[in-house]
């Protein structure tokens, strides 16, 4: 006969082994599985896919360029550089940008968290009781019955076909895209503050030049009333220049009007308080200095465009999509484990009698969603057709806003310089007429006519040239310069 703690020593000895052995069995089966895994998770892998394109000879290469950074410097001007790095800052529509990097960056520790076991705590006191009536109900059963518990369960999916990894993946390549996009916003915003600061210098001095030819005609008018009342002209000529004078009166009445809208304008680029929008004004009225640009096309450095890169990155994050949704074809395996105390009394929950556990490998496999499992597969691959498409898309607007940028910079230049000339011309013409008039040869209406004539060419003369500026920024943002800057301070 065997003794009573030989037996309990045999018992607790086939436990032992038993778990050993089951220990053995899982770790054979994780195994196999990785083997599994390794060999078809390669077909669900997907190529970082970038369009093969042909591109253009280069006529420049990126050095000649450059150090497009922080291209704004180039122009030497203070207070434009105090306005951009304002705007860099305080921008609403670069902070909604940061704040999507934000939201991108949570998205990867989401996808993260899939990658790790999940740990749950457990706690739970019930009381039950069972009918009296019934074909299991036996004599001498209680009634009632009490149970408390406590316990940690854990689950962690084995991602044997890389669904969570390639979900991690596409998170992290939105993210990258994310980051491409706040840099292009940065870009353009950084071309549109410039722009609009020589846009608001330009009218001012358009405004000046305005004002100071009006207060001409004012002073021939009251010339010619003089004139008029002791008898040497009639009211057909006064009339005349008069009519003359209004046309200038009209003017300063447009160009206030939209210096107003142009230094609002420039105030919300800048993320002026409301407060301030009204008033909001540049301290400087003379338009900088033409920075030298070379004139050829550097094809290679277009590629690095912040939009060009933020297209790559969203194709690269859809190729990534297809290979998570192509994962679910296959099963999911979930290992699952739990660890804790059961009993009646709460007095005797924590101890080794109480103590229960579990361990499980569970299988998972779709049957009925098959066709909803192909829908989403090509779902996904059709969204990368659409981003690789957008991709192309993206590449062509470079080289043709690059090209665009270098012809209208080289237009500009030659409309600028044959305007000055025939502004120089005309001042020429103003002071004959005005020497023709002071002898008495010719009526002040000639000399109102070639003052007319001047200012007209003044004015066209600072909008070639404001264009000029505005072609060579088109440049600077079509070569992607203006975007390597540290983030806005409200993320």
């Amino acid at each position: 006969m065997t003794a009573p703690h030989l037996l309990l020593e045999q018992t607790g000895g086939a436990q032992r082994a038993g778990k050993m052995q089951l220990v053995r069995r899982t770790g054979r089966t994780l195994a196999l599985m990785a083997v599994v895994a390794a060999v078809t998770g390669c077909s669900l892998l997907p190529e970082r896919l970038r369009p093969t394109l042909t591109l253009p000879e280069p006529t420049a290469s990126a050095a000649d360029y450059g150090d497009l950074e922080r291209w704004w410097l180039r122009f030497n001007d203070a207070e434009l550089n105090s306005l951009v790095e304002q705007a860099l800052h305080n921008n609403t529509d670069l902070v909604i940008a940061a704040a999507r990097i934000d939201e991108a960056a949570e998205q990867i520790r989401i996808a993260s968290q899939r990658l790790l076991p999940s740990l749950d705590l457990d706690v739970a006191a019930t009381r039950n009781r069972r009918s009296e009536r019934t074909s299991t109900s036996f004599p001498g059963l209680p009634v009632y019955t009490d149970n408390r518990q406590i316990g940690l369960s854990a689950t962690y999916e084995l991602d044997l076909w890389g669904r969570i990894r390639q979900a991690e993946r596409s998170a992290v390549l939105r993210l990258q895209a994310e980051t491409w996009a706040r840099r292009a916003a940065g870009a353009s915003i950084a071309a549109q503050v410039a722009q609009s600061v020589f846009l608001v210098r330009t009218l001012s001095q358009q405004r000046g030049l305005t004002a100071d030819t009006l207060q001409l005609a004012d002073e021939a008018i009251a010339l010619l009333e003089r004139q008029r009342d002791a008898g040497l002209i009639g009211d057909f000529e006064l009339l005349q220049n008069r009519a003359e004078r209004d046309a200038f009166a009209v003017r300063l009445t447009d160009l206030d009007e939209a210096l107003g809208r142009a230094r609002r304008a420039l105030a919300v680029l800048c993320g002026a308080s409301p407060a301030t929008i009204i008033g909001f004004d540049v301290g400087v009225e003379a338009l900088p200095t033409q920075p030298e640009v070379p004139e050829g096309l550097p094809s290679t450095l277009l590629l690095q465009r912040p939009d060009v890169m933020q297209g790559e990155a969203r194709l690269a994050a859809a190729s990534a999509d297809i290979a998570a949704a192509r994962a679910a074809w296959f099963p999911q395996l979930s290992l699952t484990g739990r660890y804790g105390y059961q009993s009646r009394e709460f007095g005797e929950l924590i101890g080794g009698p109480a103590t229960v556990w579990s361990l499980g490998l569970s299988l998972l496999q779709p049957i009925i969603g098959a066709r909803e499992t192909a829908a989403r597969v090509r779902s996904a691959e059709a969204r990368q057709r659409q981003n690789e498409a957008a991709y192309i898309g993206t590449v062509q607007r470079a080289f043709a806003e690059t090209g665009d940028a270098l012809d209208a910079r080289r237009a500009a230049r030659e409309a600028r310089l044959l305007q000055e000339r025939r502004q120089q011309e005309l001042a020429d013409t103003l002071r004959m007429a005005q020497r023709r008039f002071d002898a008495g040869l010719t009526g002040a209406l000639e000399v109102i006519d070639a003052r007319r004539s001047l200012l007209a060419a003044q004015l066209d003369a600072l909008d070639r040239r404001n264009a000029e500026l505005g072609a060579t920024v088109d440049l600077f943002r079509a070569l992607g310069g203006g975007w390597s800057q540290t983030e806005p301070a409200h993320r």
